[in-house]
């Protein structure tokens, strides 16, 4: 069998609106994208929580960076939960067994573990689940998860020390289609805290010859 990782960085991220998995007619769609009368740009960088909490995603050379606001009148801390995605270019070799997924990496920091963190990880082929994590547990740093750092500076090779990456062993699992990764973030009372995701990745198995 050969080994082989594949990533993608963390701004190739898609966010999923809130009440998406429902809409099946014109009344979904409304609902999943109406503006909840908040005077803000409705795009897909900004997604609405309801009572006034929003959540922003911003792209940067490093990483996507959510932050987690108050869209009112007011600056007052926010909860709320959403999904985003990101698709893994899957290598499937026609004729032989199938390719499986091994593990699971999620390279990622946030500001406070407490008010804002990743709380579910859910890896798919297609449309099936082959794998959940629903008590998603950070990385031991205490504050912060991941691999530190923010540097443009092209000499600073990161050093992947097991302890800052979310790592998970899947059950060996044939892949058939695309694979995607989702992640449920969880906002509790969070203000002037971030959350940012700066590469995910899968580990596959495939047959020699």
């Amino acid at each position: 069998m050969s080994v082989y990782d594949s990533w993608v960085h963390g701004h190739s991220v898609l966010l999923e609106r809130v009440g998406s998995p429902s809409v099946t007619n014109k009344a979904g769609v409304k609902r999943a994208l109406k503006n909840q009368g908040v005077d803000i740009n409705e795009t897909g960088d900004i997604i609405h929580l309801g009572t006034h909490g929003a959540v922003a995603c911003v792209r940067v050379g490093w990483a996507s960076r959510f932050v987690v606001f108050d869209s009112g009148s007011k600056d007052k801390p926010k909860s709320g939960s959403f999904w985003c995605h990101f698709a893994i270019p899957t290598q499937i070799v026609p004729g032989l067994e199938p390719t499986q997924a091994r593990q699971l990496f999620v390279n990622y920091e946030t500001s406070n573990t407490r008010t804002l963190n990743i709380k579910r990880a859910h890896v798919w082929d297609g449309n099936r689940r082959i794998f959940a994590d629903n008590q998603f547990v950070a990385p031991r740093l205490g504050s912060n998860a991941g691999i530190s750092g923010r540097t443009t500076n092209r000499n600073r090779i990161p050093i992947k020390v097991p302890t800052r990456l979310y790592t998970r062993t899947l059950i060996p699992t044939p892949i058939f289609f695309g694979v995607g990764i989702s992640l449920l973030i969880t906002a509790r009372a969070a203000k002037g805290h971030f959350l940012e995701i700066r590469g995910l990745g899968l580990r596959f198995e495939y047959p020699d010859g």
